[in-house]
């Protein structure tokens, strides 16, 4: 957990443990009555259908399509594949879903927590060209044709993609007043103007002590961090932020990264690419993203660094 809020008095509210963190959801004036049973599903859905970890389900079907294979998609998975490749082309491969080789290689091959890993005993599978995206996308079908390697890891845009659907669905089909999704950190608010949230970021290393804390009405902020995902492998300290265009753990003095604009899977690219820059060149970087945003790093030696 690396942002803390405020419990509102007078709102309906859920929590849900999924995806091996925390959700919680808390609305006002929700017009869908049914609006828990709705979203758990929700949840329950692409805990079960994204997860790299689970056989059968509609990811490890579309990773193991030959290619020239085509599959039709479920509307949500479709979308959150079709935005994933995106940002991919946005970054120039910074950011990347089709790292699930490299993850495994590095000794991610199960689901958190644990503490370490077998060393490696082969080669590390080659990146992708990034100018080949392994998936063609026909948007008239929601299908998809594999037109060259490469298998899908969703990770975090996959939770952050959960956090910013049920909030759109909670507001502009529930049409609640004002409400709250957060993710694990991954966090969505919105207010007809008569809410002000207070989002507090946690230490990296101390969950209770907070850092910073922000006011807002409207907007995302999603936070990312090498030391709650990391792992020994062998001799080595492996985390889950991998550079797309290397295949490698992203080497950086950033050990958190906190990103606060509109939406919340921007929020979340942007706050991985904040380990890929240098802090000189990461507002250009992120401007590609999403012009009006701003960000808060930890160093690890301590240093807050703010946009």
């Amino acid at each position: 957990m690396t942002a803390n809020h405020e419990g509102p008095d007078g709102f309906d509210n859920l929590t849900i443990e999924a995806m091996n963190t925390t959700f919680y959801f808390a609305v006002s004036n929700c017009m869908i009555s049914n609006w828990k049973e709705v979203v758990s599903g929700w949840v329950q859905y692409v805990e079960k259908e994204w997860s790299r970890f689970l056989p059968d389900n509609e990811l490890d079907k579309i990773n193991r399509l030959e290619i020239g294979a085509k599959m039709l998609l479920t509307h949500p998975l479709f979308d959150v594949l079709q935005s994933a490749e995106v940002y991919r082309r946005r970054t120039n491969g910074l950011f990347s879903p089709y790292l699930l080789p490299q993850m495994q290689y590095h000794g991610y091959v199960h689901s958190f927590p644990f503490h370490s890993s077998d060393p490696e005993t082969y080669v590390m599978p080659s990146v992708y060209d990034q100018e080949i995206c392994p998936f063609a996308f026909d948007l008239s079908t929601r299908t998809v044709t594999r037109t060259a390697e490469g298998k899908i890891d969703l990770g975090g845009i996959g939770k952050s993609y959960t956090v910013q659907a049920t909030a759109q669905w909670l507001k502009n089909i529930g049409e609640a007043e004002s409400g709250i999704v957060d993710g694990g950190g991954d966090i969505t608010v919105w207010s007809n103007g008569q809410k002000e949230w207070k989002i507090g970021i946690s230490h990296p290393y101390q969950p209770n002590v907070e850092i910073a804390q922000f006011r807002i009405t409207n907007g995302s902020i999603a936070t990312s961090n090498v030391v709650y995902r990391s792992w020994r492998q062998g001799n080595m300290i492996k985390h889950h932020l991998l550079n797309g265009k290397t295949g490698l753990p992203v080497e950086t003095s950033i050990i958190q990264a906190t990103v606060i604009t509109d939406t919340c899977v921007d929020a979340e690219v942007m706050a991985k690419l904040c380990f890929m820059e240098d802090v000189e060149k990461l507002t250009d970087l992120l401007i590609n993203i999403k012009p009006n945003s701003s960000f808060l790093l930890v160093t690890e030696k301590g240093t807050v660094i703010r946009s």
